[in-house]
């Protein structure tokens, strides 16, 4: 017994040997170890089956995990991946869905100008600051960030000046819509070189910009008559909304720059040279359809924070 106790137990190797007494024992793995790699192949496979995985030659193995967002108003099952799951958590989020019940209440207005009434205060309130980060997004590019837009070619919007209109419904219409800045050139009228000239002098004493003399009456004889101007700006010059034709009698200027003139001579030149080359969409002042990238309630947003830039009508 005494032997048994005290004789050395004797240990597995691989057999191999280093140094002479340098050995390696072939002791089996401890269970605890094994099922945790077993749990971690087994959930490779799961993974591997449920989502995104191994790249193909032109795609991925795309698993069969969905989750459900809404695309373009719809609501559609789509495949798992961060970017999907970033879409479910912000549609369900509780902001989302806050702004989803007041984008129902601007779409269930009667027309846009309601949005003036009292119970609307708080509705105002998530257009504006909804249609300025629309505005940052869509529109900045060409009216600029404060909507300060660039002279002679896109309007701005903080001024007085509303060519189309600057109610919300005709704002809305602009935007769903689109415009096409046009005016005749007054060389396809058959108007003369002196005629225009004539026709500017008038148009400049619209907005008290030029003196009143025998070229303005003639000047104004063709407006109304010859020159068929007064088909557009009015028979006051005063601009009609309908056709987005400018206001002869204030003082903003969107595409001549009355103000930077040093005389009359020089004013009457830069108003006969717009006459005669006129307004073509090969200016640029084209303004896209919104409709098809916004949807109405964005729309009506954006309206509503563009007539607060320039105070609206």
């Amino acid at each position: 017994m005494s032997e048994n106790i005290n004789k050395k137990q004797e240990v597995e190797t691989t057999g191999h040997v280093w140094d002479e007494n340098l050995q390696e024992f072939n002791n089996p793995l401890p269970r605890w170890w094994l099922l945790a790699f077993y749990g971690t192949v087994i959930f490779a496979l799961i993974y591997w089956v449920l989502y995104p995985t191994w790249p193909l030659p032109n795609s991925w193995t795309k698993g069969i995990k969905t989750v459900e967002v809404k695309v373009d108003g719809k609501e559609e099952k789509l495949h798992w991946n961060t970017r999907t799951l970033l879409a479910e958590q912000l549609q369900s989020s509780t902001e989302a869905k806050n702004r989803a019940d007041y984008y129902g209440k601007l779409a269930a207005l009667g027309k846009i100008d309601d949005i003036e009434a009292t119970e609307n205060e708080g509705l105002k309130e998530f257009a504006l600051q909804t249609g300025a980060v629309l505005f940052g997004d869509n529109c900045a590019t060409c009216h600029g960030a404060g909507g300060e837009g660039k002279f002679g070619i896109y309007p701005n919007l903080t001024d007085d000046a509303w060519l189309w209109g600057g109610h919300y419904s005709q704002i809305e219409q602009t935007i769903t819509l689109g415009r096409t800045g046009n005016m005749t050139p007054a060389k396809l009228t058959g108007l003369s070189e002196d005629e225009i000239n004539d026709v500017a002098k008038y148009a400049l004493t619209l907005s008290g910009n030029y003196t009143a003399d025998e070229a303005t009456e003639r000047g104004k004889a063709i407006f109304e008559g010859k020159g068929t101007c007064f088909t557009c700006h009015g028979a006051d010059g005063k601009g009609l909304p309908t056709m987005g034709s400018a206001n002869l009698t204030d003082q903003i200027w969107e595409l001549v720059p009355v103000f930077e003139a040093k005389n009359d001579e020089e004013k009457v030149a830069m108003m006969a040279h717009r006459i005669t080359i006129g307004v073509t969409p090969q200016d640029d002042r084209v303004m896209p359809t919104w409709k098809e990238r916004l949807t109405k309630e964005q729309i009506r947003a954006l309206a509503i924070y563009v007539h607060e830039l320039g105070g609206g009508q």
